[in-house]
């Protein structure tokens, strides 16, 4: 297949916002170039961030992104728009600026002191400030007084918030910590509120038009940056920045970032994500085309196999619940979610999305990927899952519909989880797996007991007692063994499975080694 190389490769791009499952731009390529000729028309029902379309478009393929989360493709969109005039977008950034000189002043200003960062506890008491002095250029920390701290509060309490946000209710789910009654406005501080509802009056105010768009996508990245859900990493200091860990979960202490200082940093790599862009384009003879559609995966309103090649990252089951966590961007942006047609696992006891109807919509949405793909095309995935159920519905759905297993191996995320980082065994990236459309029927999977000697020989292929491995490598390698054979269940556990021909080294006990009986 002719190959389109990019000489110079899109990075900053992928800064522009912060959704999560964004793909490495290289493995995106290379999987594009592998698959795909200049033209072919790419799709992906779970488009998210958008990544399919940034890479195919430059690599000149026509690329349709789908997905029902309306800020996913609010952000797509948004990144992908070349209709943006550069000088005015500055314009409007300084004007906006100007504006909210005097009031970020209010907020965020102490003994002459820049504040950008407020220590608090789990019931709002400042208790500590990082102060930036203009002078010195430098940052120090002060700790705050009980007559400080007093008035500190005081002021916020005697605020009345003029400008509108956002105050409906989060879902309930314990697995996110959504708890009861709890709000979207309960996730700021009140002066975190004040400051982010007045800034967003100021976005508001501006004309229609892309430029606008591209400060709301600024806005809404900086949203969990500037909440209560950033923690300190109390190892590295007491004022050491955390991240936001999805969900909504509020520690002991809290991280209150400067809505304005943060905004900023948030512009400033919007505005350096849309020039890389635009250079990268201006540089090319030719481009593909997006279009981003929000429909539902189980019922794409495409033609019968006019698909050259399907891309996706498939809802991660109860890993993560998408649309819950979309509502802090949701809420902001106003935006109506088919909450009903999401396809995922929650435990939420307001929604009817367990593992029955995640297997049910999972395979409706294979059946459709099956419809709009052409024959003996190719159809890749990535999933992050060790839960038998949701790899059972998804490789039954594709035996089901006549797709042919290929191969499967790990795509490395460029950051990881706290929970992959901290959880002894875990997958640390995603599973990569290509499948290729065939007519031909298939089988549905076999029983484990008559695939067992097979999954032994492939292993011994691989693996020797002399070497060691990690969980990464042996989860992929079983994975593999078992879509080659048409063999998945929800009674597999990928560790027994990984324990019955391996076992912990003794030098290094996030390792495994090969029994020696095996």
């Amino acid at each position: 297949m002719k190959k389109n190389k990019l000489e110079i490769t899109p990075s900053s791009i992928y800064l522009m916002h912060k959704y999560w499952g964004k793909k490495p731009s290289k493995d995106l390529r290379n999987i594009i170039e592998k698959y795909t000729k200049e033209d072919n028309l790419l799709l992906d029902p779970f488009s998210g961030f958008g990544g399919l379309g940034i890479e195919g478009v430059l690599l000149e393929r026509n690329v349709i992104l789908n997905d029902l989360n309306p800020v996913a493709n609010f952000i797509s969109s948004t990144i992908l728009n070349l209709n943006i005039d550069i000088q005015l977008f500055e314009n409007y950034y300084k004007n906006i600026r100007e504006k909210y000189y005097e009031f970020s002043n209010k907020w965020y200003m102490f003994n002459n002191d820049k504040i950008i960062t407020i220590l608090r506890n789990k019931n709002d008491i400042p208790l500590k400030l990082k102060l930036y002095n203009k002078n010195t250029k430098k940052m120090f920390e002060y700790k705050l007084s009980d007559l400080e701290k007093e008035k500190f509060i005081e002021e916020e309490k005697k605020y009345k918030i003029k400008d509108w946000y956002p105050d409906k209710k989060l879902i309930i789910n314990s697995r996110i910590s959504a708890k009861e009654n709890m709000k979207i406005s309960d996730l700021f501080s009140k002066r975190e509120l004040i400051c982010h509802a007045y800034l967003y009056s100021l976005i508001k105010e501006l004309d229609k038009s892309p430029e606008k768009e591209l400060f709301k996508l600024a806005f809404t990245s900086n949203l969990a940056n500037c909440s209560k859900l950033v923690p300190p990493i109390t190892s590295r200091g007491e004022m050491s920045q955390g991240a936001w860990m999805t969900g909504f979960y509020i520690a002991e202490k809290y991280l209150e970032n400067n809505v304005f200082h943060y905004f900023e940093n948030r512009v400033k790599k919007v505005l350096k994500g849309k020039k890389e862009f635009i250079d990268i384009v201006s540089k090319k003879k030719k481009i593909g085309t997006c279009n981003i559609t929000n429909y539902d995966a189980k019922n794409l309103k495409i033609d019968k196999e006019t698909i050259d090649f399907v891309f996706t990252d498939f809802p991660y089951g109860d890993t993560v619940p998408y649309f819950e966590q979309s509502q802090i961007w949701n809420s902001w942006l106003k935006y109506n979610v088919d909450y009903d047609n999401e396809i995922v696992v929650s435990n939420s006891s307001e929604r009817n999305k367990d593992d029955e109807n995640f297997a049910k919509d999972i395979e409706k949405s294979i059946k459709e990927i099956n419809r709009v793909l052409k024959d003996q095309s190719y159809f890749v995935f990535t999933f992050h899952s060790l839960n038998g159920n949701e790899w059972k519905a998804i490789s039954n759905a594709l035996l089901k519909y006549n797709f042919e297993f290929v191969d499967c191996q790990l795509l490395l995320q460029k950051t990881f989880t706290p929970r992959q980082l901290n959880r002894k065994f875990t997958v640390k990236g995603d599973l990569l797996v290509i499948y290729k459309k065939n007519k031909e029927d298939k089988q549905l999977g076999v029983k484990l007991d008559d695939i067992q000697e097979n999954i032994k020989k492939e292993i011994l292929k691989k693996c020797n007692s002399k070497k060691v491995y990690d969980t990464n490598y042996l989860i992929t390698l079983c994975v593999k063994c078992l879509l080659k054979y048409n063999y998945i269940s929800n009674d597999v556990d990928f560790f027994e499975l990984i324990k019955r021909f391996f076992e912990i080294d003794k030098k290094d006990e996030k390792k495994w080694r090969l029994k020696n009986e095996i």
